[in-house]
């Protein structure tokens, strides 16, 4: 019996030590003899799960095989064979700011941010061009923040203002705000993540930070499992990572308390929606770069964005519950039409339209032409609040007028009905961010003529 359980740990010995030799083997011959197609760093939102997606994808497109994946911790490396030689993508996934300090010491050929580019950042790489502009910049997909806490906790909504609060220290027991006499314990996330980037931006605006006493955390994860775990706890986690959680519903600016939802966030209305990212050096030209973005911004790429369970930027036609204080045209435009998920937003308040807008003029082209049916489309502009109606009306028009000249110049898409509303309906209250959330353009089309595209 013995020498049976002796001979049996010895086999289990030398078949681990095998395994192991050979994984090594293959790791060793995947870093000598692959060719490196490019190489991913930065927002661990984005490449923990859909980067090497997107790769895997834009791999197979391109009629790779051999298709396979290693990871340890957040480094990544997808491996194939191609055209008869062996290529590989690191992606190192540590946080959005690394991604611009990778692009900075050429050390990656694109960064990966949950958040976008800072003003110091752009200044820092501004040898390489326009770091905030459409070469640079391109925007993948779409993300929320969804405040959670624990499922015992009654606490079903809160204001931005209250959520400050209770990041600040001002407010430490769940039952100042209605809740059990229990000590609120605030999870944030690391200062290198985008996560925590955009958090701090909608949360506190250009104000005083986050009390010190804020429990830090190292990733999404370990908020998950906190606040999983711990009747006290509150923190935020991307939509994809908060399917088993309580949500707590968050109101902004004059609008209705929100759970976020798919709807919402692709419309960019819910005060914590993010865009995902991947910018490039302007400067140079990487054929395999060039390629990869157009794939991920492309149909199949977006269908993989919807897939690992992030928003994808592909328009889809929207019933929205009408607003009981809307204008008399917009509340017969909400009733009798379907709003899409498209909505123009301008660079930095400007009156040039950002990088998204860019491409989702032609996404608007597209699912216009893919129509079974002929749409009719009404661009509604709204604008930030100003003390003049008169103005306000006007620069709301203007941003129509914006959108329906590109449509018609570049896209051959004149058919547009135009409806300013001025300031209504503002998206938030913050100085800082109203210029650029409030002055936007919806998209509507007539419910009649409803036609999804498959």
């Amino acid at each position: 019996m013995q020498r049976v359980l002796l001979a049996a740990l010895v086999w289990c010995f030398c078949a681990g030590a095998m395994t192991q030799e050979a994984q090594e083997a293959q790791d060793a011959q995947d870093a000598r003899g692959a060719q490196t197609l490019f190489r991913m760093t930065g927002s661990n939102t984005i490449g923990a799960e859909l980067a090497p997606l997107l790769v895997r994808g834009y791999l197979a497109d391109l009629g790779a095989t051999d298709i396979r994946q290693r990871s340890e911790g957040e480094r990544h490396w997808i491996n194939a064979s191609l055209e008869g030689r062996e290529i590989t993508v690191p992606i190192v996934a540590l946080g959005s700011s690394t991604g611009f300090k990778a692009l900075d010491s050429a050390s990656a050929d694109i960064g990966m941010a949950s958040r976008r580019i800072k003003l110091a950042e752009v200044e820092k790489l501004a040898r390489f061009g326009n770091m905030s502009g459409a070469e640079a910049e391109h925007v993948i997909g779409l993300d929320a923040l969804v405040v959670a806490v624990h499922a015992s906790n009654p606490i079903t909504q809160l204001t931005i203002g209250q959520l400050r609060g209770i990041y600040r220290g001002e407010i430490r027991n769940w039952r100042e705000l209605g809740g059990p006499d229990l000590a609120i314990r605030a999870l944030h996330r690391d200062i290198e993540s985008g996560t925590r980037a955009t958090f701090d931006k909608e949360i506190f605006g250009g104000g005083h930070p986050a009390a010190r006493g804020v429990h830090e955390v190292s990733g999404n994860a370990e908020t998950h499992q906190i606040v999983l775990q711990q009747p006290g706890a509150i923190g935020y986690l991307p939509f994809a990572d908060a399917g088993d959680v309580r949500r707590v519903a968050i109101k902004a600016g004059d609008l209705s308390a929100v759970i976020p939802d798919r709807g919402i966030i692709a419309t960019e209305d819910f005060p914590l929606t993010r865009r995902l990212y991947l910018y490039r050096n302007p400067s140079q030209y990487h054929p395999h770069v060039e390629s990869f973005l157009r794939f991920v911004e492309g149909r199949a790429g977006q269908a993989l964005v919807a897939q690992s369970g992030f928003i994808n930027l592909t328009p889809v036609a929207l019933s929205m519950t009408p607003y009981p204080n809307a204008p008399e045209e917009y509340r017969a435009l909400m009733e009798r039409g379907q709003r899409l998920s498209i909505s123009f937003r301008f660079a930095d308040g400007s009156t040039e339209l950002d990088s998204r807008a860019r491409k989702d003029l032609r996404r608007l082209q597209e699912y216009i032409e893919q129509s079974d049916r002929a749409l009719t489309l009404t661009l509604v502009g709204f604008s930030d609040r100003k003390s003049n109606e008169k103005i306000s009306d006007i620069i709301s028009r203007f941003r129509a007028l914006k959108v329906q000249g590109a449509l018609l110049r570049d896209h051959q898409l004149g058919d547009s009905d135009i409806l300013a509303l001025g300031a209504f309906a503002p998206l938030t209250s913050n100085s800082e961010h109203a210029p650029v959330k409030n002055s936007r353009v919806e998209v509507w089309i007539d419910s009649g003529d409803v036609g999804n595209p498959d």
